[in-house]
């Protein structure tokens, strides 16, 4: 899914979508915790915006997350959710670079 605007990302999106790709379009605001219902992604990519805010702990109930997960070049300020170690399937790209990120990879991340 990619709609080619900026400004603050949706909040809804179908649920049979496989993969988000808003890298580099000049989104703003938080992630939302709604993306965790999208079981089915297996790429998300919000790098390079100007999001803000918590990683939503709910990212890791993307269970078929495997190939990519790219979150870097944001302002996000917060800890790293030890549910993302969830995703267990990741396998390919995981990324978290160029935020404020306030403490250590959890264990669970591997």
């Amino acid at each position: 899914v990619r709609p080619g605007h900026a400004g603050p990302l949706p909040t809804t999106l179908p649920t049979a979508t496989t993969s988000i790709s808003y890298g580099s379009d000049g989104y703003n605001g938080t992630i939302p915790t709604e993306f965790g219902l999208l079981t089915d992604v297996t790429s998300l990519r919000l790098d390079s915006n100007g999001l803000t805010g918590h990683i939503p702990s709910e990212l890791g109930q993307m269970s078929e997350m495997a190939s990519y997960f790219h979150l870097g070049a944001n302002s996000v300020s917060s800890s790293i959710p030890t549910q993302l170690g969830q995703m267990s399937e990741m396998t390919q790209y995981f990324a978290l670079d160029s935020n404020s990120l306030s403490s250590a990879i959890p264990t669970q991340l591997g």
